[in-house]
């Protein structure tokens, strides 16, 4: 018997100014003309639209964050989430909502680059005195995540890893 895999959540984590944001953009252009009902849920844009509009950085907050975006996703058969998810408690209350759906994505680059990419913005995430509560205060490197892409490498780089890999999970093959 077979068992077809589970439509997969791409959730991309990573500090502030990582490049989650513009890599899930290129992975959801990437995927739509042949999985048209792809759902890119990126929380500072939720947050600006009024969906996640009263939450912040607490505890409390980022645990309703995560809950609200895996909602989303989990709407969709490709869900693609954009989130810091700092620490392991956060990143396994994700694994728990989506199961075996959850693709999670680290999504690095030094910091001198994620200050200079957020001076870029209108909207600066990373904060040079960040908020006692905000998430790069707590950020742990996690351990084994299903890929990890340094963003110093071009754009064009990143991206085509990120796709290749989304394309490898919808074919139902394993992850390296």
């Amino acid at each position: 018997m077979n068992h077809l895999p589970a439509p997969p959540v791409f959730w991309l984590m990573g500090l502030p100014a990582s490049g989650k944001t513009t890599l899930a953009r290129r992975l959801l252009a990437h995927l739509q003309p042949e999985h048209h009902d792809c759902g890119l849920y990126d929380a500072d844009e939720q947050r600006a639209t009024g969906v996640l509009r009263d939450l912040g950085w607490s505890p409390e907050d980022r645990i309703a964050t995560i809950q609200a975006l895996s909602h989303a996703a989990d709407q969709h058969p490709i869900g693609i989430v954009t989130l810091v998810t700092s620490t392991p408690t956060e990143r396994r209350l994700a694994a728990d909502l989506l199961g075996e759906r959850l693709n999670l994505i680290h999504v690095r680059a030094p910091e001198e680059l994620r200050h200079a990419r957020d001076g870029l913005r209108q909207s600066p995430a990373y904060r040079a005195s960040p908020a006692p509560d905000a998430p790069e205060l707590s950020w742990t490197e996690p351990e084994h995540p299903a890929l990890t892409l340094d963003t110093t490498a071009p754009l064009r780089v990143s991206a085509k890893v990120l796709c290749s890999f989304a394309d490898r999970v919808l074919r139902g093959g394993t992850e390296s």
